[in-house]
């Protein structure tokens, strides 16, 4: 519990620090550093597939975080697309032209295109938010000068990660009736109420320190779909761990396992953030 404590503390004070005062291009950098490093972990899951697979997983990975980061904003779109498609197309010619590999095309395609769909796309919505065109330090005055795509960034994270801690101790102290026992057994309805009651918390936190101008009535309605989606996001994560019979992704946070296990909530989280508050316009 104690490394686990230092660990959030340490990780808490790298993403605020970056946010807070981090050039964009060193926010977006480590940004793509969590998801591919994430990415990383889950095609190391089955444990079998081969460096060529893992290496070319990765480029693809890397590619479509490049286009999220670096792609002028009236062609974001279009990039987005064409980098995912392409990635998608060259990873199944690679498992076409590698017969020798034959008995395992299927489980080879179906890992390596959920890796590109579920870690490096849905983990590159984390960079699509912090864009420039969403404002830079020092282009608002609140705290230091934190602009609004960094706010909601900040909010995704507070609800996802006080979800997860909430939810947590509530299991802990309160937990009897298991939320989805074939899943995660350890899970309980009590615990996603009182993970619930944490994403409400984070997300006032961050209107009361950072961002007063959003409405409690778009921040509470963020909160409890951002919750829901956490807690799917960490159900989703568990589904792979438990069908590979692994404990946790990795071992690179001490007390929290691999990135994967640490970030596997705000992968569903992050896409919902960037089209609440850019797509739909709440933060316009």
């Amino acid at each position: 519990m104690a490394r686990r404590i230092v660990t959030g503390l340490i990780l808490a004070a790298i993403v605020i620090g970056a946010v807070w005062q981090g050039p964009y291009a060193l926010l977006a950098s480590l940004l793509a550093l969590a998801v591919l490093l994430a990415l990383h972990e889950f095609l190391g899951l089955p444990g079998t597939l081969k460096p060529l697979d893992r290496a070319a997983s990765m480029l693809a990975g890397a590619g479509i975080a490049a286009v999220a980061a670096a792609t002028p904003k009236d062609q974001l779109a279009q990039w987005m697309l064409a980098a995912t498609v392409l990635a998608a197309l060259g990873l199944l010619l690679l498992v076409l032209f590698t017969p020798h590999q034959m008995p395992q095309a299927g489980a080879r395609a179906a890992h390596m295109l959920a890796g590109l769909v579920y870690v490096a796309l849905l983990g590159s919505c984390a960079i699509l938010v912090v864009r420039p065109e969403h404002g830079e330090p020092g282009a608002l005055v609140p705290f230091g000068g934190v602009a609004p795509g960094r706010f909601v960034l900040l909010m995704a994270a507070a609800v996802t990660w006080l979800n997860d801690t909430l939810a947590f101790a509530g299991g802990k102290l309160f937990g009897r009736h298991k939320l989805y026992p074939a899943v995660s057994p350890n899970k309980t309805w009590e615990g996603s109420v009182a993970g619930m009651l944490g994403s409400i918390l984070g997300a006032f936190l961050v209107k009361w320190l950072f961002w007063q101008a959003v409405s409690d009535t778009a921040l509470i309605a963020f909160a409890l779909v951002g919750g829901v989606l956490g807690q799917l996001g960490d159900l989703a994560e568990s589904v792979f761990k438990r069908a590979y019979g692994v404990k946790d992704s990795g071992s690179i946070l001490p007390g929290h396992g691999g990135m994967l296990d640490r970030i596997d909530a705000f992968l569903f989280v992050a896409p919902f953030a960037w089209a609440y508050f850019y797509v739909l316009g709440v933060a316009s």
